[in-house]
This record gives structure tokens, C-alpha cells and sequence, in this order.
């Protein structure tokens, strides 16, 4: 069992998933008063309130305010699960010391800018590898977390392995597909950088590792299913949650490709998380 009784909630009925960037966080990186109003009559409704996003539990802590109501944090694209009122880690995955060091060696034959992160709970720490001086969304990126960084110097020095690997793709590039089929051991996700808007970010995780899969265990574990989750998203490492969610909802800031597959509601600007809520509850409780 995934869950302790300190971390248990009682009589759930539901699940609302958000992602957070992009989604329930306004460009302002802000939560609106709505959507804080929105999160609360869940909670009284007995609906776990779960935030979904590709942050770090450190980076998340940083714009995540104690007002607004959440049960549940997954992290990292679905690499941790941290009950949100304790701040305690329930669940992790994680790369091997054997899988990071294959993972890296490729990405150096490909001659690619990446960085590894530390294990869970750490994760926001990270060794650095940097070719490409033309990459200024990596620079950014490292000018934020450079107090958490280090060159990286061999992959031994990750003694305990590694959560994942980010490669920052500069803006049209095509390294997704050559790293998706050359890593397909790995989950391997992209998504749109949320520092320029334009650069492509390309996670490697264990296989098995993203949002729907943490998202369906924490689920399980309430002995829910899918026909009780609504999923609320963005970009393109939201796809395996709005993809195993019976009902799943992306704002209209979300890439054209998205919102041709998935049902469509206001942007993050425009209070799209409450109105996917409220659309989602109607005639269900």
C-alpha cells in the first residue's frame, strides 16, 4: 500500500489532476482567487485536489502558496508523490547508477547539452554538461539553480543513481525523436520550455515514469479508477494523464496539437481550470 494513515484521506469520492505551469498557474504565477475557490469546494466535496507538474518539489515551493488547497503534489513529471501538507515523499522512481551512466554516454555521442538531477528528494540539484554556447535557454536554466549545480565530471560521482536527465533543445531542433528512439529502454518526455516558450525540454526518466502512471497509482490507492478522474493540462508531458483519464480538459494556451485531441476550455488567464471543473461536475455529483 502506497499510502500510510497519516496520509490518507477519508470518503474520496474523486479526482481532480491539474498541471501547474501554464494551467492553474496564471502568467502572472499567480493562482486566482477562482480557482483557490474552486480547489476549496472540492475538498468539501470530498474530490482530491492533486497538482501534476514537471517542477521539482524545491521549484514548486517556491510559486506554490499555503492558500491555495491541495492534497496531493506530483512531481517531476511523475517521478515523486509528496502528500502536500506534510511535505513527506510517499513515492519515487529513479535511475540505476548502471542506467545513468548508459543514458549520459549517449547523450554524449549525440552532443547534446544536458543536465542530471540528484534522487528524490534532491532532485532540484544537478551535475551539467554544456557544448552548445548558442543555447541561451540552458544558460538561463543554470543562472537560476547554479547554486545547486556542479560540472559534471564522471557519471561515478552520481553514487545513488539519478532521478532523470533534462537535454535542452534549441528552439525547431530535432532531438526528441532521435533520443526517443535511440533511449527506448527510457520514458522519454518533451515539453515547451517555460523560461523562453520556445525551446524544447527532454526528460529521461525510468520506463514507466509520467504524470498518468503516478496519477493512476495515487487513483488505485483510493480504489478509484479513471471514469473518476478529470485531468487538466498544457503541454506535451501532460499527454499521459489527459490520455488515461476518462475526462480530461486543456486549456486554450495549450500547443494546437493538443487541442485538436482533447476537449477545450478558457487559458490560464481566463480562469480555464474552473471552468473545466465546473463543466466536469455538472449533473456527476
Amino acid at each position: 500500500m502506497l499510502l500510510n494513515d497519516k496520509c490518507r484521506l477519508k470518503g474520496i469520492e474523486a479526482v481532480v489532476a491539474t498541471d501547474f505551469d501554464g494551467t492553474l498557474l496564471q502568467s502572472d504565477h499567480t493562482v486566482s482567487d477562482r480557482s483557490k475557490d474552486t480547489l476549496s469546494k472540492l475538498g468539501d466535496m470530498n474530490i482530491l485536489r492533486v497538482i501534476v507538474t514537471g517542477r521539482s518539489l524545491y521549484s514548486l515551493n517556491k510559486v506554490l502558496t499555503d492558500d491555495v488547497p491541495i492534497d496531493y503534489l506530483i512531481v517531476a513529471s511523475g517521478a515523486g508523490i509528496y502528500c502536500r501538507e506534510s511535505r513527506q515523499l510517499i513515492y519515487n522512481t529513479g535511475l540505476s547508477t548502471e542506467d545513468t551512466e548508459q543514458i549520459g554516454n549517449k547523450l554524449l555521442d549525440l552532443g547534446c547539452d544536458f543536465m542530471v538531477h540528484f534522487p528524490l528528494p534532491d532532485n532540484h540539484k544537478f551535475l551539467y554538461h554544456k557544448i552548445n554556447n548558442a543555447n541561451s535557454d540552458y544558460q538561463k536554466r543554470y543562472e537560476i539553480y547554479e547554486d545547486y549545480a556542479a560540472p559534471l565530471n564522471q557519471f561515478s560521482e552520481l553514487t545513488d543513481g539519478s532521478s532523470q536527465f533534462l537535454v535542452i533543445d534549441i528552439p525547431d531542433g530535432d532531438l526528441f525523436n532521435n533520443l526517443d528512439s535511440n533511449l527506448d529502454r527510457y520514458t522519454v518526455i518533451r515539453t515547451t520550455s517555460p523560461l523562453d516558450h520556445q525551446s524544447a525540454w527532454i526528460e529521461i526518466f525510468p520506463l514507466n515514469t509520467d504524470k498518468g502512471k503516478s496519477l493512476k497509482i495515487l487513483t488505485e490507492n483510493y480504489n478509484l479508477g479513471s471514469d473518476k478522474v478529470l485531468s487538466i493540462g498544457n503541454d506535451f508531458n501532460d499527454v499521459h494523464m489527459l490520455r488515461w483519464a476518462d475526462e480530461s480538459r486543456v486549456v486554450a494556451n495549450a500547443h494546437k496539437d493538443l487541442r485538436a485531441e482533447f476537449k477545450n476550455v478558457s487559458s490560464n488567464d481566463n480562469e480555464g481550470f474552473s471552468e473545466a471543473v465546473e463543466e466536469w461536475l455538472k449533473g456527476r455529483f
